[in-house]
């Protein structure tokens, strides 16, 4: 069963019909998460998730054995891959490999928000192994 969850942010605020808000709690202050499509949309092989970031905030720094794809769409901060920081925006595009080293980061004056595309967890289990993530100091 197809599934959409409308869009219903205002004011500013980036939110969709059905789509909880999650913290990512005390270690990764001003970053939520919501999970668009997955097994709980009927989604077999996907996932997609969206991120906001905070001013300032960061993501895990981590590396992990499946690769993602993620379109910023909105705000502007940096990406972390791979021993290299570059600045990223609203419409970038960037593809982070299997194993490799990333952290997103939110400008001090801006909240940065992406799209996040991952296989659906068993598949990637299916597909490169038992998940294993190593997070980085």
């Amino acid at each position: 069963m197809s599934v959409i969850h409308k869009f219903n942010g205002s004011d500013g605020s980036w939110d969709w019909e059905g789509v909880t808000r999650l913290s990512y709690g005390p270690e990764r202050p001003g970053v939520t998460v919501r999970r668009f499509i997955s097994r709980r949309d009927k989604s077999n092989h996907l996932e997609v998730r969206y991120f906001e970031l905070e001013p300032g905030a960061v993501s895990n720094f981590e590396a992990h054995n499946y690769e993602h794809a993620v379109l910023v769409l909105r705000g502007h901060g940096t990406v972390h891959l791979d021993g290299e920081d570059y600045p990223i925006q609203f419409g970038d595009a960037i593809f982070v490999d299997n194993d490799s080293i990333h952290q997103f980061r939110a400008a001090a004056d801006d909240t940065l928000g992406f799209m996040c595309a991952v296989l659906d967890k068993e598949l990637r289990v299916s597909v490169h192994g038992e998940q294993h993530l190593q997070m980085y100091e």
